[in-house]
């Protein structure tokens, strides 16, 4: 791995990207340096980020952080199917900004936050797909830019609050049960039923609580554990596609890769996070 160089801003306060790279792109290691942050939202793809204390994965709709004195590299796949695409910005913030930086850490000075499902991920990534444009045009839009890249920050600490916020105790009945169920998924209405409410009145819930469907949720659950089986049994993939309720082992492969990154056999062999 080459030596670590610091990310220079092309202007005291901001620089930025939106770049496509494809399989087999592997970049030096970078540390941020001088008070500055890197952010990144994964528009498509998927690449390995490797950190001195760890490896973790940015996928779609993912929002990565990387604080003042952080130090990182990444790499895409050989074996993606697509090229990771991702929008970018190292910047000084604001000094007002600081209660928008506090984000749970994944690593030290690394933060990754999930968005994919959720209510707010629109609004970020257009917040920020527009900061780049701004930022892009001459050098008084810079301002402009910063205020786009505060907002998508703004609408990130309101979908971290959302996610802190109690859930309504039908849904997590709702949750338990397709759970327990995993093998052979229940049908919405039956859940609902079981929960005292009509199917409409449980998506309309569940999208408050996780800002996504109950049939999204679902797979959601029943792929993870799919790839919580692959990583730590020997079981063979057309059993646990039937552990986690997939008869058709060809569909469960594509439903699985289009949410994980990879095939299964790609996630066994430990080439996607643990």
């Amino acid at each position: 791995m080459s030596k670590t160089k610091p990310i220079l801003a092309a202007s005291p306060e901001l620089h930025h990207g939106l770049t496509s790279f494809r399989p087999g792109t592997v970049s030096s290691n970078w540390r941020t340096d001088n008070g500055l942050w890197n952010i990144g939202y994964t528009l498509a793809g998927t690449a390995r980020e490797i950190l001195p204390q760890g490896e973790t994965w940015e996928r779609p709709h993912d929002f990565m952080f990387l604080k003042p004195g952080g130090a990182h590299s990444w790499e895409v796949s050989r074996e993606a199917a697509e090229p990771w695409q991702v929008v970018f910005f190292v910047f000084r913030p604001r000094p007002e900004w600081a209660p928008l930086l506090e984000l749970p850490e994944e690593f030290p000075l690394f933060s990754r936050i999930t968005l994919a499902g959720h209510k707010h991920d629109g609004k970020i990534r257009r917040a920020l797909l527009e900061a780049h444009r701004l930022a892009s045009q001459p050098a008084r839009s810079e301002a402009l830019a910063m205020n786009a890249i505060e907002r998508s920050l703004l609408w990130l600490q309101v979908d971290q609050a959302s996610r802190l916020a109690p859930t309504d105790h039908r849904v997590q009945t709702a949750m338990d049960i397709f759970m327990r169920q995993l093998d052979s998924p229940p049908s919405i209405p039956s859940v609902a039923t079981a929960c005292g409410l009509s199917p409409s009145r449980l998506g309309y819930l569940f999208r408050v609580a996780t800002g996504s469907s109950p049939q999204a949720w679902l797979e959601r659950a029943r792929l993870e554990r799919a790839r919580i089986l692959l990583r730590s049994t020997g079981l063979p993939v057309k059993q646990i596609a039937a552990a986690t309720g997939y008869n058709d082992q060809r569909h469960f492969a594509t439903r699985f890769r289009r949410l994980c990154g990879a095939s299964p056999t790609q996630c066994r062999e430990g080439r996607q996070e643990e």
